[in-house]
């Protein structure tokens, strides 16, 4: 195990985030679902909304800053720091900084996330790369590693 916890610190992977990796790496080899984002601006306010289809396994991007959730339709479960957790519409909680998520919908989902948006970008890349850290090249294949160790 300890061979494990070398390859984590390694790779730059904390050992929070790598059973959502692992499962990332299995969702890969999947066929991949459409989920349609609408982008919404206001005044140093970024919006955005993804449209989930019930069944969706999904994870979630690491923020670099803190931003609210809101579930605004349909009923979700999420990984946190405290167990799963199940979502409904009007639920709205605080995306930390460097958490990493995984969920799934159990029906037709609708969730928001709200980002200061200070030079009002709009261009949807540009805002992605400002909100959000790249998971680290060699995560994936730290999480199948470490799945591979686990087995023997």
């Amino acid at each position: 195990m300890s061979h494990v916890a070398v390859q984590e610190v390694k790779a730059g992977v904390p050992a929070e985030h790598l059973p959502i990796y692992r499962l990332e790496a299995e969702l890969l080899k999947l066929p991949q679902v459409d989920m349609p984002v609408d982008h919404d601006f206001c005044n140093g306010l970024y919006a955005r909304t993804m449209h989930i289809p019930a069944g969706t396994v999904l994870t979630g991007a690491i923020h670099k800053e803190e931003s609210f959730f809101l579930v605004r339709k349909g009923e979700l479960i999420v990984s946190t720091d405290n167990g799963p957790r199940t979502l409904r519409p009007g639920d709205m909680s605080v995306s930390k900084i460097g958490t990493k998520r995984a969920g799934i919908a159990l029906t037709d989902v609708e969730v928001t996330t709200f980002h200061a948006n200070p030079s009002n970008e709009q261009e949807p890349q540009k805002l992605w790369d400002l909100f959000t850290i790249p998971a680290p090249a060699s995560a994936l294949e730290t999480a199948q590693t470490a799945q591979l160790e686990e087995s023997k």
